[in-house]
């Protein structure tokens, strides 16, 4: 029984560190790390590395004026964006708060297209989306 719980022990302590170690190799391996590399990449004016911290969904092409943007163009309006949003960071730490799992759910029904947002609540997921 000794050895067991020496065993149990040793195990749940090395399943532990290769956590800890896949964040720290990983900065967005969790919601909370990337948005501390996102907030340290904000403080230090890295623009570049706050940038990485978003999604593909979040960098498409949105133009007000209905054109097409170029890659370069895009990364500009981003910079702009983020250049003055980054006086917060540069004042004060960043502390999660709260973490919401959430989903985006793309089906059909009778042919039509539909969208869900999903979000995870201790029971399961559920439709977070307003009828």
């Amino acid at each position: 029984m000794r050895r067991f719980l020496i065993l149990f022990c040793a195990m749940a302590l090395l399943l532990s560190l290769s956590c800890k170690k896949a964040e720290e190799e990983n900065p967005y391996a969790t919601p909370e790390t990337t948005i501390k590399e996102y907030a340290l990449a904000m403080k230090e004016g890295d623009f570049d590395r706050a940038i990485k911290c978003y999604s593909q969904d979040a960098l498409v092409d949105i133009n007000p004026a209905g054109g097409k943007l170029t890659t370069e163009e895009l990364k500009s309006l981003f910079i702009s964006s983020l250049k003055a949003s980054q006086e917060p960071f540069k004042k004060g730490d960043v502390t999660v708060v709260d973490v919401k799992m959430i989903a985006k759910v793309k089906f059909k029904v009778a042919g039509e297209d539909r969208e869900f947002t999903m979000i995870k609540e201790p029971e399961g997921w559920k439709i977070a989306t307003n009828l």
